[in-house]
């Protein structure tokens, strides 16, 4: 099992004896996506984004805490977001973050942020599965689902 670690200027892998919660779980839903983001930063009081990397029968094989904002915003590039990807040798991204205020509905912001990682993510190879945002109440948005991502544009 392999745990992605990152740190200002420094990056690293980590291999850890035991595996940790949610190596291994299954994301085959964006209900799936929510409960696991909910179990590790659905009550958190800043927006915190974290990276779930994929193999290829959807399972986690290993994550990644992107960035730590605000009471209202995160910011990162596609850069933050891919650069642990290609080092875990993953198949797939699911990024997701959460909304201290309980409102999940996307921002302007989240829209923009995830069409970039998207295309950035498109361009390397890499799938991006979904962005999920969850609220302190177990609520969620899927861009996936909301946004219409299985049909072709």
């Amino acid at each position: 099992m392999i745990r992605v670690t990152t740190k200002r200027y420094t990056f690293q892998l980590v291999q850890d004896a035991a595996e940790t919660y949610p190596m291994r779980s299954q994301l085959l839903s964006p209900r799936d996506v929510a409960r696991v983001a909910h179990e590790l930063i659905g009550t958190e009081i800043t927006e915190c984004l974290l990276a779930f990397f994929l193999n290829a029968r959807q399972r986690v094989t290993g994550y990644a805490e992107i960035a730590r904002g605000t009471l209202n915003a995160t910011r990162f590039t596609p850069r933050d977001v891919l650069t642990p990807a290609l080092h875990a040798a993953c198949c797939g991204i699911v990024l997701v973050h959460n909304h201290p205020s309980g409102d999940v509905e996307a921002s302007r912001a989240d829209r923009m942020a995830t069409a970039a990682l998207r295309q950035a993510c498109q361009v390397i190879g890499l799938e991006l599965v979904d962005h999920v945002i969850v609220g302190p109440g177990g609520e969620h948005y899927s861009f996936r689902d909301r946004e219409q991502w299985d049909v072709e544009e």
